[in-house]
């Protein structure tokens, strides 16, 4: 009878692996379908990316992963997205030793110059992320940005300058996502898997936000041509 049991559990198991295995193989073929048809190159894994920013999510646990890699250019920008994974651990009274495994989808876009740090959250992540940032929350001209979003920079006055009443409004019609400009890029990152149709929102909203950066910003941190003020664009 115990033989029938460990027999069944070992099929079981075997069943499930199976199935992870072809769910996995099938999303691999959809994104790689997905790169092509945007022209972007994809990439099964690139150990690199595991350092791709100091923020959230990066930076914790162990056992660091990037995977599903999409490299390519979205609104005249180099940019990057793909799963990315870590471990952490804990132990229970007994001694028994537990493996956690945290998973984001992560977008990213590369500047033509180093910003100072800007990270905007929503309510569920901004306790953690501002803290690992070392920031406090910035308190903006919008009540109702101010209820949806949670805003932590080093300098409130860069801060309050990407931020204009125009991004902000254009945010709040956004579908909410973490950002953050952070050196040379400016990043999303959510809980879960990558999915085209998440990515190509979030992708959106990055490139708002950089299009609404003011030109003095740009120029003030070594941009020469800052490219048409009215949107505060870069020249491509």
């Amino acid at each position: 009878m115990e033989g029938l049991v460990f027999v069944a559990i070992a099929l079981a198991v075997g069943a499930f692996l199976v199935l992870g295995y072809l769910a996995d193989k099938k999303r691999r073929e959809e994104l790689m379908r997905f790169a092509l048809s945007k022209q972007w190159r994809y990439d099964a894994e690139d150990p690199s990316l595991v350092v791709f920013a100091q923020g959230p999510p990066f930076g914790q646990g162990d056992s660091q992963r990037a995977r599903n890699v999409l490299h390519g250019s979205a609104s005249g920008f180099d940019m990057v997205a793909f799963d990315y994974s870590y471990e952490t651990h804990s132990t229970d009274a007994k001694g028994n030793r537990t493996t956690t495994t945290h998973r984001y989808s992560v977008a990213g876009l590369r500047l033509p110059a180093y910003l100072p740090t800007l990270q905007v959250t929503g309510e569920s992540v901004f306790h953690k992320a501002a803290a690992l940032l070392g920031f406090d929350d910035i308190e903006l001209e919008s009540d109702e940005f101010n209820q949806r979003f949670h805003v932590s920079a080093g300098d409130r006055k860069f801060a309050c300058d990407v931020l204009t009443p125009r991004t902000m409004q254009t945010l709040l019609t956004c579908p909410q996502t973490s950002w953050r400009i952070e050196g040379p890029l400016i990043l999303s990152w959510e809980s879960g898997r990558l999915t085209p149709v998440d990515l190509l929102g979030r992708l959106s909203t990055l490139s708002a936000v950089v299009a609404g950066v003011p030109s003095f910003i740009w120029r003030d941190h070594g941009v020469p041509d800052a490219g048409d003020p009215t949107t505060g664009r870069p020249a491509s």
